[in-house]
């Protein structure tokens, strides 16, 4: 792309030739409406006559080159005329009534798009504080709600990059906030998009920024290497050109250029030097049909020695953002390794140009007939699934329905909270404070105030009206009052009321506990005792335990009665198991004996890698529990000479039992998503079982899976969490 900038820079804005540039774009592109493109550069001119943006390029040539973006990403000449306008209407006096009146209501419904997601830029990341991650994504999350059509974030997205080539002059601390603002959300936002081309240019320009050192360091590497590489893929090319003729397979072949950020990235990841990541040369084939490419795959292979571990199909498993290649590394006859990269022309496209290549408007306003009709673009699964032809779905209605059960609202201080859809401002007040909710009195929503029932949507600013010393209201709990709809907020409503009533409660477990030892013809009560053996606080604490239903008082009555009656038993040594238990391969070691029967307990079933402890159990052995497992933190006293320290044996490592649970927004395909996950993660799913609460339209999964050690349960629970619409997984016991 010849940049705007560079073409017009002898001129001073105001004086750029419209005419000129106009034919300088049509002989890349074809523009089936070339007077509205005309008619929102002169626009355009006439409003930034010599004003400059914040780092000082012309309004005008950011606007053009904006526009000469979006044309190479083949965007329709609605958005076109919007990112021309888009500065003007930032820097001057042009408003979006203006446009909307001079141009057309799509048009400055798109700039007004491009307005809003302005707020992200003043939700700047303290560089005093730990950078929150959380946070971040929350704001990539934000950005993509808050706008009801994708061309809003692509436009964004070029405006970024307009700002990214032209900051070299400014501030030093601006430009490397700039930087690092690229980097924390506008390069992954591409990526999410799947917009290769975008994401590319944006991490290499940040990085130029935020590291100039390493940069440098890498580029000197690589202009020095040019030649040489050039050499050895022309070489290779030419290789395959002969032997896909003999297959009648009509490839186009190229090297790849590879990007700083990126070798900067795979020489963190796999620890080496920036010589040793040089040595790799890389390859891309573009063929026109899918079995084209598994038939160029086999022919590499056939060529040269394959790397498994560097191997990945993402035609079979796509990307999150819905990328589609097959990667493969080979080592050549010289003994240095080839990256390559094959797809077809249409999976080549989509890389380039991501989500925008399946967001097609006719000019007619109405929708293409072939685009992905589903995009979910956060939180870790962001695939897009079967082409549909859907010409009666809105692209924007389309666009809003993947956000549906969550909104991001902002504090007065620009923090982002994500709520789930149909929160009121007593359940963002909970949310950030208990003392908060129960002070509330009223709430302002973008400076007006409205009622406690009021809908939060996305984009809301929300401040909450407090009273000096408040408490809660009862009505604040009735169901179909419209307070409250988090169960976050209703627990805490009920936990205050709960405190309120902590004198009837005592009252209520006091005349329990007494009638319970009435029932046993027990005549003595020592509360002290019961209190120390229970580990309460004190005996208010015990009643009020009893009369809210947490311990029951025949509980109590029971333990009592086994201290004073105690089975006469003796406690077994580690040394008699070792002399009288049947010889077995252990999975574990106590303390340097072997042959000891063992078995792993099934209340916390802990595998490789977990903090264990052994309970010497009456003719059972030794019972192997989990650290935390909530079996031994209620063992009394008198049981601590029963454990026994155990570590694992790494002998002796095997398959055990692990109980999941999945909790998920209830959608359709996820069981389904689910078991394909564990049969690409070679898991073996041993059971499976599954409810759904109609309420809030939540699914529960409860799953029991074969896992070898502590690793490979992280990385299954990393990967079912980064699920869409997956609200948490956690490891459950019996």
């Amino acid at each position: 792309m010849v940049a705007v900038k560079q073409k017009f820079s002898h001129l001073p804005d105001g004086n750029v030739d419209i005419d000129v540039w106009l034919q300088h774009i049509t002989e890349k592109h074809t523009l089936p409406n070339i007077d509205l493109i005309k008619r929102a550069a002169l626009i355009a001119k006439t409003a930034s006559q010599g004003l400059t943006t914040f780092y000082g390029q012309p309004c005008l040539e950011q606007g053009l080159e904006m526009a000469e973006i979006l044309l190479d990403m083949k965007m329709n000449q609605d958005a076109v005329a919007a990112s021309i306008l888009t500065s003007s209407v930032n820097d001057t006096h042009l408003t979006v009534e203006m446009i909307k009146e001079k141009l057309s209501e799509p048009i400055a419904k798109l700039i007004n798009g491009v307005k809003q997601t302005n707020v992200i830029n003043t939700l700047q990341v303290n560089t005093n504080k730990t950078r929150d991650v959380t946070q971040i994504d929350r704001l990539r999350k934000t950005f993509l709600a808050m706008v009801s059509d994708i061309r809003v974030v692509v436009i964004k997205l070029a405006e970024r990059i307009c700002i990214m080539r032209g900051i070299k002059n400014i501030n030093f601390d601006e430009r490397k906030r700039l930087a690092q603002e690229t980097l924390d959300i506008y390069a992954p936002l591409a990526n999410r998009l799947g917009i290769g081309q975008i994401k590319w240019e944006l991490e290499d320009l940040a990085f130029h920024y935020t590291d100039p050192l390493t940069y440098k360091k890498i580029a000197t590497f690589l202009s020095e290497r040019r030649v040489d590489r050039e050499k050895r893929i022309h070489e290779v090319i030419e290789l395959l050109k002969n032997e896909f003729s003999e297959s009648n397979i009509k490839a186009a072949i190229s090297g790849r250029a590879k990007h700083i950020y990126s070798i900067f990235l795979k020489s963190q990841k796999k620890q080496l030097d920036y010589q040793s990541i040089f040595d790799y040369s890389a390859l891309r084939i573009l063929v026109p049909t899918l079995d084209d490419c598994y038939t160029a795959l086999s022919i590499i292979n056939s060529l040269w020695n394959h790397i498994p571990e560097e191997f990945d199909d993402y035609i079979a498993y796509p990307k999150p953002n819905g990328y589609r290649s097959i990667h493969a590394a080979v080592i050549d006859t010289t003994g240095k390794n080839l990256e390559i990269q094959i797809r077809t022309y249409d999976m080549h496209e989509e890389a380039e140009h991501g989500v925008s290549a399946h967001w097609v408007y006719k000019e007619d306003k109405t929708q293409h007939g072939g685009y992905e009709s589903k995009i979910t673009f956060l939180r870790q699964l962001l695939s897009w699934h079967k082409e549909l032809a859907q010409h009666d779905a809105a692209p924007d209605k389309k666009f809003q329905e993947m956000f549906e059960d969550r909104i991001y609202v902002f504090t007065p201080e620009n923090e982002i909270i994500d709520l789930p859809k149909g929160a009121t401002p007593l359940d963002f007040a909970y949310h950030i404070h208990s003392g908060l909710g129960h002070r509330c009195r009223g709430a302002k929503i973008d400076g007006h105030i409205v009622p406690l029932t009021y809908v939060l949507r996305t984009g809301d600013r929300v401040e909450i009206i407090t009273t000096q010393h408040g408490t809660p209201s009862r009505d604040w709990l009735k169901k179909d009052a419209g307070y409250i709809t988090t169960a976050r907020a209703r627990a805490k409503i009920a936990h205050f009321f709960r405190e309120q009533d902590i004198g009837q409660y005592i009252e209520t477990g006091k005349h329990a506990l007494e009638r319970e030892f009435s029932r046993a013809g027990i005549q003595q009560i020592d509360i002290q005792k019961i209190v120390s053996l229970f580990n309460f606080k004190n005996a208010d604490a015990l009643f009020s335990s009893i009369g809210h239903g947490n311990i029951k008082a025949a509980q109590i009555v029971h333990t009592l009665q086994r201290e004073t009656h105690p089975e006469t038993e003796t406690i077994p040594t580690v040394e008699t198991y070792a002399k009288t238990a049947p010889t077995k391969k252990t999975y574990f070691q106590i303390n340097g004996i072997d042959d000891l029967l063992t078995r792993v307990a099934k209340c916390c079933k802990p595998i490789p890698g977990d903090t264990v402890i052994g309970y010497i159990t009456q003719g059972r052995g030794v019972s192997i529990h989990r650290k935390d497992c909530n079996n031994m933190s209620h063992l009394t006293p008198e049981h601590d000479s029963r454990l026994i320290e155990v570590n694992w044996d790494n002998k002796y490592l095997g398959a055990y039992f692990v109980d999941l649970q999945i909790r998920s927004h209830a959608r359709d395909g996820l069981l389904k998503e689910v078991t394909a996950l564990f049969a690409n993660a070679k898991v073996d799913l041993v059971a499976m079982n599954s409810t759904i609460n109609k309420k809030n339209n939540t699914l529960f999964i409860v799953m029991t899976v074969q896992i070898h050690d502590i690793k490979e349960l992280q990385k299954l629970i990393q990967h079912i969490s980064q699920m869409d619409m997956v609200y948490d997984v956690k490891r459950v016991s019996e």
